[in-house]
């Protein structure tokens, strides 16, 4: 770690750089995360609906 920060220091980079560059790789996970989440969510549901309903419908046949 100590010599992450000794490059930082001699790279000399500035900490509203390396702010921004954190705020975006933060923000590009947590779309990443809805781009995954909302879609599986989404199906699952639905399939666990029709599944419920498939269900239902047999049960009044019987």
């Amino acid at each position: 770690m100590l010599q992450i920060t000794q490059f930082i220091l001699l790279a000399n980079f500035s900490p509203e750089a390396s702010n921004n560059s954190a705020v975006g790789m933060i923000g590009s996970f947590i779309a990443a995360g809805l781009l995954i989440v909302v879609p599986a969510t989404a199906f699952l549901i639905a399939v666990s609906q029709n599944d419920k309903l498939d269900t239902e419908r047999a049960g009044r046949r019987r």
